[in-house]
């Protein structure tokens, strides 16, 4: 099994071609429709029509036809019926992620030994976005592979890798073969020779018209990187009398589609004119009754924000007034208390307070961000509609940490558009379908029966959706079913955007910490010229940070021109044990290197050491010797 794909632009010509291609062969070779998707089927014209709506869900897409072709080896023909033919085709879709989006599978048995069908698709999904053509030659290729081996199908093990592969060619074959592509992609819409020509040279290929001594013009040839081929040499069907029949049937084609939609849009157009005509004085009732309903109902509103932001001040003026009295209160009960602080608590009490004092003044703008998030949901609160919105989101201008409200905001706003839409879209047409569901002079016609339609769908609220293949009808339905829900509200949750606050130790904490914490400060000595000094202080400091401590270093040379680095060395008692004694291990081997100076409180090197030279004298007494080992051993790390 083979594919070739191609991206383009018009489903008229390719369906079209696909379709009624074969409408002149005997019956077992004409075209047949083995499955679709999203578009009629009884007409090439509706079926045109209903690709061209879906892809206006993405207009700006110039390129919306997906063409697939596949090729089945011969050997194969046995199993492959219709219904094997349209799994295969579907399985090679979803593999393509060709999925979500309207579609048409067409099998071809135009000639003997040939199974091959056409997969037609719009690259504009249902809900809009838009399918990937991407390495798509590529992706083929492995996707053939899956399903050469699920199908249990024959590999195409004959062909030559040219054929499976076109950008394998080279030279004339290359050349002739992009002029061949070009020239199938061009006679799929062209009607006259001067376009097709046009076609050819935006692609870089040269057409030259050979005449008769008349001057009337009897072949055409082509040039494309140097090398040239008669038009029968690229194809038969391209030679000059071919090109000149499938123009002329392109024309005729185009005719035919052009009276069709002419007579329907005349026909629309009338329609149009009647229903407005019937519309226009229910329009101006209908303005003049919702222009009174909005004056009460904006009267009534500002009466009851009034009285809301009346009680709102009340009740804050009691609440402050409480919340004064209470803390009041408290102080006066905690004064008369005062209780007797332990003594470490004493000790550190002075630093603790610029600690609590510098940790409010950090939280401080945060306290105040956090109020005017309040602000805001308390004026959605008030004002729950678009203009509260575009209120708050002024107020919030170039504040960056809002974005993530902001965007809630604006989906907030997008949903009660989408929603107002779509009640105007089913509700808001209820009485116009009411009047049209009654039809003309001579009784019911087409256009009653689909208002009837439509009102059911409005009564009827269990109603199941149609079909995708009554588009129209489909997407009233499902805006009636979307406005039948109340609007989305408006408003937020003012907790959910706060920012964290820094949240602080208490006064035992604190104490403790800084009880626990000790400092000191080992001096290394590098001699100028000597190589096996270099880097001690950095040995040094990488082995005391593994062991969990802090290091800092700064370094001077003093008047022989050696290196002193100083290194700061942090660490606290409250650490692990294991830790504790490790960094003990390392001080207590660099203090006894020459070169090296360790500065520590006498208390806190007994303190550190204690643990230290109890684990060591039991290790000794087991293992003579090994306690000195260690000492080395972290030293040298």
């Amino acid at each position: 099994m083979i594919s070739r794909t191609v991206i383009g632009r018009s489903f008229g010509g390719l369906a079209r071609y696909l379709v009624e291609g074969h409408k002149g062969q005997e019956a077992d070779k004409q075209a047949e429709l083995l499955g679709s998707a999203g578009v009629r089927t009884d007409t090439v014209a509706h079926m045109v029509a209903d690709f061209n709506l879906g892809r206006k869900l993405h207009p700006e897409l110039g390129k919306a036809v997906w063409h697939t072709s596949l090729s089945f080896n011969p050997d194969d023909a046995a199993k492959l019926t219709g219904e094997k033919m349209r799994e295969i085709a579907e399985d090679y879709m979803q593999e393509m992620k060709l999925t979500g989006t309207q579609y048409a599978i067409i099998r071809h048995r135009d000639r003997p030994g040939h199974e091959h069908v056409h997969i037609i698709a719009n690259r504009v999904a249902d809900d809009g976005h838009t399918i990937s053509d991407s390495n798509s030659f590529l992706r083929s290729k492995e996707t053939l592979a899956k399903l050469i081996q699920r199908h249990e199908l024959t590999p195409p093990q004959g062909l030559r890798v040219e054929k499976q592969h076109p950008k394998l060619l080279e030279g004339a074959d290359k050349a002739k073969h992009e002029v061949k592509e070009v020239l199938h992609q061009a006679l799929a819409t062209a009607t006259d020779r001067p376009a097709l020509l046009a076609t050819l040279r935006a692609e870089k290929i040269n057409a030259q018209e050979f005449t008769n001594k008349a001057g009337t013009v009897v072949g055409i040839g082509f040039e494309k990187d140097g090398h040239s081929f008669k038009g029968s040499a690229v194809a038969r069907e391209y030679s000059l009398a071919g090109l000149d029949k499938q123009l002329a049937a392109n024309r005729l084609r185009q005719q035919a589609e052009q009276a069709r939609q002419t007579a329907d849009q005349e026909a629309a157009a009338q329609q149009l004119r009647q229903a407005a005509e019937r519309q226009a004085a229910q329009v101006a009732q209908q303005q003049e009754a919702a222009r009174q309903a909005a004056q009460v109902a904006q009267r009534q509103v500002a009466d009851r924000q009034a009285a809301q932001l009346a009680q709102r001040q009340v009740a804050d003026r009691q609440a402050a007034q409480l919340a004064q009295r209470q803390a009041a209160e408290r102080q006066a009960a905690e004064a008369a208390k005062v209780p007797a602080l332990p003594a470490i608590e004493r000790k550190w009490q002075a630093d603790y307070q610029k600690y609590t004092t510098e940790l409010a003044r950090q939280n401080a703008p945060i306290q105040a961000y956090n109020k005017v998030i309040d602000s805001y949901s308390q004026h959605l609160q008030a004002k729950p509609n678009e203009e509260g919105i575009r209120e708050v989101v002024q107020a919030m201008k170039g504040t960056p940490s809002t974005a993530t409200l902001r965007a809630e905001l604006d989906r907030q706003v997008a949903a009660r558009a989408t929603h107002a839409k779509q009640w105007a879209d089913s509700y808001g047409q209820q009485a116009a379908l009411q009047e049209q569901a009654k039809g003309g002079f001579w009784g019911k016609n087409a256009a009653s029966r689909a208002a009837e339609e439509k009102l059911k769908f409005l009564t009827e609220k269990d109603r199941p959706l149609p079909g995708l293949l009554e588009p129209e009808l489909l997407a009233f339905a499902r805006a009636a079913k979307a406005a039948d829900r109340p609007a989305p509200p408006i408003g937020f949750d003012a907790r959910a955007y706060y920012q964290p606050e820094k949240v602080g130790l208490s006064l035992t904490e604190y104490a403790a910490k800084r009880e626990a914490e000790r400092q000191l400060v080992v001096r290394v000595q590098e001699p100028m010229g000597d190589s096996q000094a270099a880097g001690r202080a950095a040995a040094l400091q990488r082995s005391l940070t593994s062991k969990g401590a802090t290091v800092s270093a700064s370094d001077t040379v003093d008047a022989q021109g050696n290196r002193v680095i100083e290194l700061a060395v942090q660490y606290s008692v409250a650490q692990r044990r294991s830790e504790v004694k490790e960094i003990s291990f390392v001080l207590d081997w660099a203090a006894k290197q020459p070169g090296y100076q360790v500065q520590e409180r006498e208390a806190d090197r007994a303190q550190r050491q204690a643990p230290g030279q109890q684990d060591a004298q039991r290790a000794q007494g087991r293992t003579p010797g090994k306690s000195q080992g260690q000492g080395q051993e972290y030293g040298s790390r």
